[in-house]
């Protein structure tokens, strides 16, 4: 790990090449909150290219033009989403209509880290 930061609006662990986020209970996430996150984690991997994992525990909401926001990261690779409750995986089908980049959907963070390693090995062997 890298760093790990406790903010009001999350908790954030920045790792090589992703980063593990979660928000806490009842934050509304806004478009300053995502460029704010986004200084901080290039702040430590230098603008290279990495992935965002979503830990899904708590409920919050988010302004929809948070995903514009998102898309215009250019080092975030892919986006994903730990959770295995049904209400939040509808809220993430909807998210997807938003989403430009490539958003995945798992139920660990074992796996959610499985998913790091080979979008990175393939960009090794390509």
């Amino acid at each position: 790990m890298l760093k790990q930061y406790d903010l009001d609006i999350c908790t954030m662990s920045i790792y090589e090449n992703y980063v593990i986020n979660q928000i806490k209970e009842g934050v509304h996430l806004e478009i300053d909150h995502v460029e704010s996150l986004e200084k901080l984690i290039n702040k430590h991997i230098n603008y290279q290219p990495f992935v965002y994992i979503s830990f899904r525990k708590n409920s919050y909401s988010f302004d929809p033009l948070v995903h514009h926001s998102i898309n215009n990261i250019k080092n975030l690779k892919t986006f994903i989403i730990i959770t295995d409750d049904k209400a939040k995986l509808n809220i993430v089908e909807f998210e997807k209509r938003f989403s430009e980049k490539n958003l995945l959907v798992v139920e660990s963070l074992d796996e959610a880290i499985s998913c790091v390693n080979e979008i990175f090995n393939k960009v090794k062997s390509a």
